[in-house]
């Protein structure tokens, strides 16, 4: 109800001052709500939509989700994934670094795959104000962990055993 309201709120509506910094932070969550507890991927894909068009990196890599997994858009998927990149959100750079991999292309994997653990840090910015979310923090974390395993496996087999203790240590960080 509350994502809903905040939504009423159209930035055109608010003075030249005010703004309304929640507002696509808002499409995007509906359309997780709406994607996870109702499981109605039209509605979840217009409200992901509103917020990644508006380059929220979040709302980016969903609408990315959303394209390859419920739509079988791979090549609309990989567009979002790398717009969502360019903002240094490191789980689009995982989607990538997946893809990539799964396409045979494992050399190129490995530099998203990088990219990915070095912007693991890195906050959600958006429009320069940091946006926090406890759930992305979790989800973040796993997939980091598990990208850094990724990279410490292939420098072990690259016999590049500093770099594997490296990946492998931060995984466990």
């Amino acid at each position: 109800d509350y994502f809903l309201l905040c939504i009423q709120i159209d930035q055109k509506d608010l003075n030249y001052y005010a703004y309304n910094k929640y507002y696509y932070r808002a499409y995007n969550d509906l359309g997780l709500i709406y994607i996870t507890v109702y499981k109605d991927v039209e509605k979840a894909k217009d409200y992901i939509k509103e917020a990644a068009f508006a380059e929220y990196p979040f709302g980016q890599n969903n609408y990315g989700l959303i394209n390859e997994f419920y739509l079988n858009d791979l090549e609309k998927a990989e567009y979002m994934y790398k717009r969502s990149s360019e903002h240094h959100f490191a789980l689009a750079e995982f989607n990538l670094a997946r893809i990539k991999e799964r396409n045979g292309k494992v050399e190129e994997s490995i530099e998203y795959y990088l990219r990915a653990s070095e912007d693991e840090d890195l906050p959600l910015m958006f429009r320069n104000m940091v946006s926090f979310d406890n759930r992305l923090e979790y989800s973040k974390a796993f997939i980091i962990c598990y990208t850094n395993l990724k990279l410490a496996k292939y420098y072990l087999e690259k016999s590049n055993i500093e770099d594997a203790k490296k990946y492998f240590n931060r995984s466990i960080s």
